[in-house]
């Protein structure tokens, strides 16, 4: 085209064409660098997935990738370090039975040496199990006539109630191998017969676990009573398959005791069958979940291996500093906290980390990531909830011990399959909160057991 031969006024027009033509390619420029910039996120995602070590799913969930541990590398060799007291096999004073092996003749000329004094004798000894039979105890209820008249007869015990039943042994060893080694009750039926020669079906097994549960109700409810006194307490929660349904169980614990309780809910209707109206716990661990959160505590405290997870996710895919830097912070945070001796004094390096964590969470237009920036907006809005364990000796600074409580319940349908009714699912609750509670204790798990199942039920 010929710009010579246009008048004035035509090429006026014309720049105004080409202005406005430009404007539309350069607002269509910018909407598809805004879209390369969201594909580009999106495949730097897909290429980091998700695992135990940048999120909240459990370790047995990874595929094709060895548990990535939050620890860092200690730089100390595997095994015992120097100072560990070991543990040996040792020797019984008092065996059950002594076997003398002694040499009659002599391998050299043949001389009888049965009448010759002993020089020395060498010790071992061999552990093992005797065969295990079962043992029927027969109670037999006498009656006698008065010169009265009357006619009296014996009572037969309270627990003994049927014309033959199985006893308490095997009914902790039901409660036992069902909740402590999660065998299925096939394979329970299985191991009674071939180890104690006891024939038993599985509905037999199941019957015998329900009447467990209800003894050990007592136990129970006085597991809940100390947690409940307890200045600390740990929660966490799971999803569970009972007969096709989804429910929920609940974990509140404390060093020293465990209660898990099953609920159809995983909100704060669950919550509040825990905690009456008037109660307040001082200080609630948990991750940040808001039923959990909810709860009327004075103190609250975010577990940070979950926020060290998400972060690792960020880092990961974005490589974004803002992330790193929280996570340096997190990591300078626990390393201190071991160092604190008294909590009660201003400590300036804990205070350094207030102050640099109150910086992040105000920091503005640092990323464009919409799932990062959630994330700071979520931690602004509970920041009193992260640095906790830093100001008291007594609260973790994770969750961990309430997950490991928590992950029997996983394991325990990984191994058996879904719980068939919504009883089964609360009898697992009972037992399993005894056990953990005995654990934690130092006490022999199968001996509570027993205790619990000679109580004889109202």
């Amino acid at each position: 085209m010929g710009f010579e031969k246009l008048s004035k006024e035509e090429l006026i027009n014309l720049v105004k064409t080409l202005l406005e033509r430009v404007i539309v390619l350069e607002k269509g420029v910018e909407t598809l660098n805004f879209k390369v910039a969201e594909l580009q996120e999106e495949n730097q995602i897909l290429k980091v997935r998700k695992n135990s070590s940048n999120s909240s799913i459990s370790p047995s969930a990874d595929l094709f990738k060895s548990n990535q541990s939050l620890r860092v590398k200690s730089g100390l060799k595997k095994g015992g370090q120097p100072g560990h007291i070991g543990h040996t096999l040792e020797m019984s004073s008092t065996p059950d039975e002594i076997i003398y092996h002694t040499p009659y003749f002599c391998k050299n000329c043949g001389i009888n040496l049965e009448n010759l004094p002993n020089l020395s004798i060498e010790r071992r000894q061999v552990i093992d199990i005797p065969p295990i039979i079962p043992i029927y105890t027969e109670h037999q209820s006498v009656t006698k006539i008065c010169p009265c008249g009357c006619v009296c007869k014996a009572d037969f015990p309270t627990h003994v109630n049927g014309p033959i039943q199985y006893g308490s042994c095997i009914e902790s060893l039901s409660a036992y191998f069902s909740t402590r080694q999660y065998l299925p009750f096939g394979r329970m039926k299985e191991c009674f017969l071939d180890i104690f020669g006891v024939k038993i079906c599985e509905s037999s097994i199941a019957n015998s676990i329900t009447r467990f549960a209800k003894k050990g109700q007592f136990a129970y409810q006085k597991i809940k009573d100390r947690v409940l006194e307890s200045e600390v307490i740990g929660s966490d929660e799971t999803g569970a398959v009972i007969n096709g349904e989804k429910g929920w169980y609940w974990v509140w614990q404390t060093p020293l005791n465990t209660f898990i309780s099953f609920s159809k809910s995983r909100g704060f209707e669950a919550v509040k069958a825990m905690f009456s109206a008037n109660h307040s716990p001082k200080t609630i661990v948990s991750d940040c979940w808001a039923a959990q959160l909810k709860v009327n505590a004075k103190t609250h405290q975010i577990c940070t291996a979950h926020l060290m997870r998400e972060l690792n996710y960020f880092i990961e895919t974005s490589k974004e500093q803002w992330a790193i830097n929280f996570k340096n912070l997190l990591t300078e945070a626990l390393k201190l906290k071991p160092k604190i001796i008294d909590y009660d004094i201003p400590n300036i390096e804990r205070q350094l980390i207030q102050n640099r964590l109150n910086k992040l969470l105000h920091l503005e237009n640092y990323s464009k990531i919409a799932k990062l920036k959630a994330f700071q907006k979520r931690l602004q809005k509970h920041k009193e909830k992260i640095l906790p364990f830093l100001f008291a000796a007594n609260i973790p600074a994770d969750n961990n011990a309430s997950e490991r409580a928590i992950r029997n319940v996983k394991v325990k349908q990984k191994i058996s399959g879904q719980f068939v009714s919504e009883q089964k699912a609360i009898d697992f609750a009972v037992i399993r909160s005894i056990i953990d509670t005995a654990i934690k204790n130092n006490a022999n798990i199968f001996q509570c057991l027993k205790l619990i199942s000679q109580i004889t039920p109202e």
